[in-house]
């Protein structure tokens, strides 16, 4: 019985884990305060291993016009199912004072914006982490601020 648990073990653990993929479907700013700007950024994630991925941080970063403005994290508990995709949304929390860098380049005329991200997984085998690097602009209403409210 143990030489078979034994064999059953070795051949899970022979196949390599894969990384979990992710891309960003939109981030978007919609609530402004005199304190804060909050915001979603909307994921999706795809498992290609055979079991399911707990997701449980995101970390994140906001540049625009090629100078970080504000960055943070987020605690997370979805289980990411196996062999699937699953949309993750989440929210940006930004303290006005942090804003003041983005806003100092959004009016210089920047209007490019980047969105880094990295993705914690806590599995059996270990934590995995998966990088997500989005660029887009901050005009129109498909835009990072187009939904944002005028002050």
């Amino acid at each position: 019985m143990l030489a078979l648990a034994a064999s059953f073990t070795a051949c899970f653990l022979a196949r390599p884990v894969e990384k979990p993929t992710a891309t960003v479907r939109s981030a978007s700013l919609s609530v402004a305060s005199v304190t804060s700007i909050d915001g979603q950024l909307a994921l999706d994630i795809m498992n290609p291993n055979a079991f399911g991925v707990p997701l449980s941080g995101i970390e994140w970063e906001l540049s625009i016009g090629g100078a970080a403005a504000v960055s943070g994290r987020v605690e997370a508990s979805q289980t990411i199912p196996a062999k699937a995709s699953t949309p993750v949304t989440t929210s940006l929390h930004i303290d006005l004072s942090a804003a003041i860098g983005a806003a100092s380049a959004v009016a210089r005329g920047a209007r490019d914006y980047q969105l880094r991200a990295r993705l914690h997984f806590s599995t059996q085998l270990g934590d995995l982490t998966v990088d997500v690097d989005h660029r887009g602009s901050l005009n129109g209403a498909g835009g990072l601020i187009g939904s944002l409210p005028s002050w």
